[in-house]
């Protein structure tokens, strides 16, 4: 039986990590922030600090799965690897793994109903601001859909 508490769910990529969180009975996930890995080089601090306030107990990434099943050298799911390694050994927590297929589509598509409401000219920072956003709800996205198999899988 799993432990319970939150659950932190990352959209790992090599500019921006998108962060969710589920609630303490792992039913909902919501969209919590962006780490722009730019801007903040030592993105493991946010992390560190969300996993101690909320008292993280697993944490589920995003796994750039290819739709004809194959692993190439130089794939996205080395730096995914990379990023879990060193994830587990940092926070020593469990991480499980999440196929992220179109999950920043979905997040697009979501997001994008609500813009239209209030649509107007797009300025660079818009669009920057779009992109954080789309990875933010991808990573509740992700984090939704593991929940929702490990409570079907419980039953």
């Amino acid at each position: 039986m799993p432990i319970p508490g939150a659950v932190l769910g990352l959209d790992f990529g090599e500019r921006r990590i998108g962060v969710a969180l589920s609630d303490p009975e792992r039913m909902l996930a919501s969209g919590l922030l962006t780490v722009d890995r730019k801007k903040q080089p030592d993105f493991w601090k946010p992390l560190g600090e969300i996993i101690a306030s909320k008292k993280v107990t697993a944490i589920v990434v995003g796994y750039p799965l290819r739709t004809d099943g194959l692993q190439k050298p130089g794939d996205k799911t080395e730096a995914v690897d990379r990023f879990v390694k060193d994830l587990g050994e940092r926070f020593g927590l469990p991480v499980h793994l999440e196929d992220e297929s179109f999950t920043s589509s979905l997040a697009a598509d979501s997001l994008r109903g609500r813009q239209a409401r209030g649509a107007r000219n797009k300025t660079p920072r818009d669009w920057a601001r779009q992109k954080s956003e789309i990875d933010r709800v991808a990573a509740a996205f992700i984090l939704q859909d593991w929940l929702d198999r490990a409570e079907g899988a419980a039953r």
